[in-house]
Parts: C-alpha cells; structure tokens; sequence
C-alpha cells in the first residue's frame, strides 16, 4: 500500500471528507433505471423467467440493507503498534485488525485514522479502506517513517460500514488508540569534546530520585544508631531478628547537570532534543550520572530525572516528550537562576549560532 505517515519537511496528509452516516443519490438513480428496465421487459415478454428477474431485482435492496444490520452491529476495528519504541528515520508497522463475527460482508469499511506527535502537537490524519469478509478477522499493515522524535499517538474514532450495493454508508464510533516511543537513532550518538563541559559538574544531592544514590554495597553489618533507614536490610533483619545495614562505599559524589531547552520550532527542537541524547548517553557510558533537566510549561516548574543507565535516559524521554514547546528560552534560563541558584554551573543544550549546541552555563 502506498499510504505512508511522516514528518519529512512537515508534510501533512492531506484530510479527506470526514466519516458520516450518507445515503448515496448515484446508486439510487441507477438501481431504479435498472428496476425500471426489468419491468419493461418483463411487460413486453410476459415469461416466468424476467418475473424471477422482476423478483430479485425488487428484493435485493431490502435483503441488501438487512445484511448492512447485520455486519454493522457485528464489525469491529482495533489498531495496534507491534514496535512501541523505535529509533528515528526508521521503518515500523501500524497494524490494523478487523473483525467481523456475522455472516454477511461488506466489500467497504472505511476507518478514520487520525496522528499526532504530542510533542510537537502536529497533527493529520487519512481515510484507509478495510474490506469486511464473513466470520473473517482482516489484518492490513501499514508502514510508517518517523522523522522526529516524540510519542506518536494514533487513533480510531469513527468507520463506516457501506451495504454491497452501495446505497447507504453507517457510521460507527470506534475507540482504539495506540502510542508510538520515537528516540534519536543511534547514530547521532557521534563522538564528541566532554572536557569543556566538565564545568558544569555539580555535587550530588541525596534528595534526588528515590533509589538512586551514587554508592555501592561494600558490606552488611549490625545497625549503630545514626545510620539512615534507607540502608537497613529488611530481608536479612527478619532473618536474624536484628537490625542489619548495607555498608556502602561511595562511588562519586559528583553529577553533571544538563538543561535541555525545548525552545523554538520543530525542527529546531528535534535537533537540540537528539543532541542532548547523545551527550546524556555519552555521560551514562563513561560512568559520569546526569541529572537530567528541562523546563514544563503546563506545570511551571523544572523536571528533572537521575540518569544512570540508557533505560533511565528513554524513560526520562517519554516524560519530556509530554511537555510543551515554548518560544523563548533565555527566560528559562532566568527561571534555573532564580529558582536553582545552588547550581554553579550546568549545560546547556541549545541553539547556539544556528545549530544544536552544549553551552556551559555558570551561574552568579
């Protein structure tokens, strides 16, 4: 099938004429001229066979709209995305599932199917025909090219079901939807200079992500008074029915602070959110943990994520992915002065001179 969703250049699909409950003139007006034809002749030849013909041709449209009841109350449609999380300028499958659990057909449903990156909050939408066999399930693939990243929401609202003689089309509500996880392809992770950015390392703060600390367990002994709750070893106390904590060895007690500005367009955007990828994920691989930040409009507040390993950056993503995109990031960065002005220093990743950049921020 030709059909393909993308955000090349920010083409959108052209919306054809919205799904509704119609009647069809165009059929109508030919069924009756045939109808019309079949008793003329049936007059002139007077035989037993045009008044067989006669019959037929006068019942269809009433057996027509009773098997249109039937496969209308039975069909159903469900959209499904075997890969949820995929890497940019790559290929994946949306899958569509059609069923019917009557023994009458319809050779023309048609599903509304309507996209957004809630990202970006670009929208569009097509119009896919699915044909409708009895007792059958259908199952059409449909490729999709995502070029930029985001969560990619799809979803079924409404179809319509059109008789075999095309008279009339049903509407029908559907309510399926599924989502789609697009990061930065793996590629974009290209070497880079992490030594001008070392500025932005902060100390670590023990108030961050609960779970997480810059530790490791080095030994288990008897609790002394003082030592925090969090490193009791619940297991290992019921065990020997006395208190029993995890002796740690710190690791580092530094962390680098990155900014990512979602300021812009969305192009610009998707550079500055596919950089900031590669820099966290180059951080992660070298052992050096990122408090990962970014600023949240709808809640008028920083967001900030422990990174520690490539599952907590693409988790930290689903969340970003959720924001909303602003038009001016330098008050973002009056808002991390004012409202973080215990950090020193932190990068920046932003449009700088054109292009996605990391610029190191200090702080008065």
């Amino acid at each position: 099938m030709a059909e393909k969703l993308s955000k090349v250049e920010k083409e959108k699909i052209r919306m054809k004429k919205p799904l509704r409950t119609a009647v069809h003139p165009t059929r109508l007006i030919a069924y009756l001229v045939q109808l019309a034809i079949v008793l003329y002749m049936y007059d002139f030849l007077r035989n037993f066979f045009m008044m067989i013909v006669v019959t037929i041709v006068a019942a269809a449209p009433v057996l027509d709209i009773i098997a249109l009841i039937f496969v209308y109350r039975s069909v159903e449609v469900r959209i499904l995305a075997p890969e949820n999380r995929v890497l940019r300028k790559s290929v994946a499958y949306l899958e569509f599932e059609l069923s019917n659990k009557s023994l009458m057909v319809s050779y023309d449903v048609c599903v509304k199917l309507d996209a957004e990156n809630l990202l970006y909050k670009d929208e569009s939408g097509t119009i896919i025909s699915l044909p409708c066999s009895a007792r059958n399930k259908y199952v059409k693939q449909l490729p999709v090219r995502y070029m930029m990243n985001g969560i990619y929401r799809y979803s079924i609202k409404t179809m319509t079901v059109r008789d075999l003689l095309g008279f009339v089309s049903l509407k029908k509500n559907a309510d399926t939807s599924t989502e789609v996880y697009v990061y930065p392809e793996k590629d974009s992770q290209a070497e880079m200079n992490l030594s001008d950015m070392s500025r932005g390392m902060t100390e670590s703060e023990e108030t961050m992500k609960k779970g997480h600390d810059f530790s490791d367990v080095s030994d288990v002994r008897e609790y002394i008074p003082g030592d925090k709750l969090m490193s009791i070893h619940w297991k290992l106390s019921a065990k020997r029915d006395i208190l029993m904590v995890k002796d740690r060895v710190a690791m580092s007690d530094q962390q680098m602070v990155v900014l990512i500005d979602l300021a812009g367009n969305d192009e610009m955007v998707d550079e500055v959110v596919t950089l900031a990828y590669a820099v966290v994920d180059r951080f992660v691989r070298e052992q050096t943990y990122v408090r990962l930040m970014w600023w949240s409009e709808g809640e008028f507040a920083f967001k900030e994520y422990q990174i520690m390993s490539h599952d907590d950056l693409n988790n930290a993503y689903s969340m970003m992915y959720y924001s909303n995109i602003y038009s001016d990031g330098q008050k973002i960065r009056e808002y991390m002065r004012s409202i973080k002005p215990e950090l020193k220093a932190y990068v920046n990743i932003c449009m700088h001179n054109g292009k996605a950049d990391a610029v190191v921020v200090e702080q008065d």
